[in-house]
């Protein structure tokens, strides 16, 4: 089997949970192609598009010709060139893309779900937290309201973003106020976190962090800036919410440092910003045998949902608590999306229901794409872009 085609599709999609002036996701949807008519499909959520096309058309000469089974290999100089390097850019979503739809192709072509291929499901279903932020919550009353519907939706784990995250000022007053009224409104129904994503220098962090001691989170996640670990240590010694290292354990490296130094207590990453499934395999061994709690974020994907849904549930640890996984309820704007959904760029809707989440079923990452429908969701002022044999798909295909 040889990879004879990619095509790099612009979407935008909807956040119909927020309403008609929420911002959409705009995602780089790749479709890999290959000479025996199978198609791998990706995406790594919100990504500037022009990066990822571009990082993608410098990689024909490995992509082109190459077999799609030997994905760890096309991994391999893929990362090298582009996680974390020191010599070019730096752009882990951009490998996550390929990585993501290699993983699907390579479970399409073996009639299996990706969940089989990384060892089978070790949690049925997976228990999902559901961020709010200023952008569509401005006040403290607003994401009280919004935790509420959550909660009567089923969800059992509120996230809260800083305030400021998505345009605005940090405020740590703010932030208290913010999440007092929501601990006030939704009590003890469901547990709630904070994120300050790396926002905060250390004395901003531990006055947050002494007052959300009072309100009983269940997790205080990077306050600190990634670099600052001597910062967590110092945070975690002196506070009782368990601490969670996002932005610091995204890659692997920083994940050592922080298991070494005992920096935290829950270990944090989102497999768009550490290269794919293959990566998160190798993330995933490392943070278990740290017996620390395990954690994923998201960056708004419907296929990057999909993708880390089959990695979470091959893990059992990743059942233990709630992960960040939670795009496609927006999208839909639905809690439960197995009732009726009228976004209809996938056939069949992801599985979210009384605060949990499903891998889906089927080969490869278990989504189907509506190619008649797709078109309409294509970035305003962009077009699909074609690398390798020019001829449609479907032309090849006869």
């Amino acid at each position: 089997m040889k990879i004879t085609q990619i095509e790099c599709l612009p979407l935008s999609l909807p956040r119909k949970m927020h309403g008609e002036k929420a911002r959409p996701s705009n995602i780089l949807m790749v479709k890999i192609h290959t000479d025996e008519g199978i198609t791998g499909i990706g995406d790594a959520g919100g990504v500037n598009q022009e990066a990822v096309i571009m990082l993608i058309k410098s990689w024909e000469s490995m992509l082109i010709g190459a077999n799609p089974l030997d994905k760890g290999q096309i991994y391999a100089q893929l990362a090298g060139r582009t996680i974390g390097s020191t010599w070019g850019l730096s752009y882990p979503a951009a490998v996550t893309t390929i990585d993501f739809a290699l993983w699907d192709l390579v479970g399409k072509a073996f009639k299996v779900p990706v969940y089989q291929l990384l060892g089978g499901k070790a949690v049925e279903k997976l228990r999902y937290s559901y961020f709010i932020t200023s952008e569509t919550a401005p006040t403290a009353k607003d994401r009280a309201k919004e935790a509420a519907e959550a909660v009567a939706g089923g969800v059992t784990s509120i996230g809260m973003k800083a305030e400021g995250f998505g345009g605005g000022a940090h405020s740590v007053e703010k932030d208290i106020e913010n999440v007092a009224e929501v601990k006030k409104v939704i009590g003890n129904s469901a547990e709630i976190s904070y994120d300050a994503n790396a926002a905060f220098d250390f004395y901003s962090s531990l006055k947050l962090g002494r007052a959300l001691d009072q309100l009983g989170l269940y997790k205080f996640e990077q306050p600190n800036p990634a670099w600052d670990i001597d910062g967590l240590v110092a945070l975690r010694a002196q506070l009782k919410t368990p601490i969670c290292a996002h932005e610091s354990t995204v890659l692997i490296p920083g994940l050592m440092e922080v298991i070494k130094r005992k920096a935290a207590d829950i270990l944090g990453t989102k497999l768009a910003s550490a290269g794919g499934i293959t990566a998160g395999v190798q993330w995933a061994a490392i943070a278990k045998a740290s017996a620390l709690g395990m954690y994923c974020g998201a960056m708004n994907g419907p296929w990057e949902a999909a993708a880390q849904a089959h990695w979470l549930c091959s893990e059992a640890e990743f059942g233990k608590q709630a992960q960040a996984v939670f795009f496609p309820v927006t999208m839909y704007g639905k809690f439960d999306t197995t009732r009726s959904v009228d976004v209809d760029i996938i056939k069949n809707p992801m599985k979210y229901k009384d605060g949990y989440f499903w891998p889906p079923e089927g080969p490869g990452v278990g989504l189907e794409l509506n190619e008649k429908a797709m078109p309409k969701y294509i970035t305003k002022g962009k077009s699909i872009v074609t690398i390798g044999d020019k001829k449609p798909a479907a032309a090849r295909a006869r």
